[in-house]
């Protein structure tokens, strides 16, 4: 019995082990995406304030241009992989439940266990007692004849 509740903890802790790595995870990858959110505000206001400056050379408006059509680039680019990372976090979301699940059905099983070994005690224990009893009573029914 006590192998079963041994192994079971040893269980218990792997699939502990397991929950907060996930979370450690999840949370890494939380971080990811609003950093990722955090440079898209970024580039989008950078790239809102270049002036559209009139009368400039061409070679300038150029410059400008292609260096807002650069940024946007980058800020498209930055949504795909802040879409992917989203994906990525919800994916490790649905791992966690899933692995905080197992980690629980295992813990019951563990606590039933523990229960069932406790309760077997308390029988065995309380056969000893009844034995005890009984064998005061034959004495006392032994030396009253």
């Amino acid at each position: 019995m006590s192998k079963m509740i041994s192994t079971l903890e040893q269980l218990r802790q792997l699939r502990n082990r397991a929950v907060q790595d996930i979370s450690g995870k999840l949370s890494s990858q939380k971080q990811l995406c609003q950093r990722y959110e955090r440079n898209i505000a970024a580039l989008t206001e950078l790239s809102a304030g270049v002036p559209l400056l009139q009368g400039s050379s061409a070679l300038l408006m150029n410059n400008q241009s292609g260096y807002k059509k650069n940024l946007q680039r980058v800020i498209e680019w930055q949504r795909q992989e802040q879409a992917l990372a989203d994906i990525q976090a919800k994916q490790l979301q649905a791992d966690l439940v899933h692995e905080a699940r197992r980690e629980k059905s295992v813990e019951l099983v563990l606590e039933q266990r523990r229960d069932f070994v406790a309760r077997e005690r308390e029988r065995q224990a309380q056969k000893v007692t009844d034995a005890i009893s009984t064998q005061c009573w034959l004495r006392r029914q032994a030396a009253t004849r």
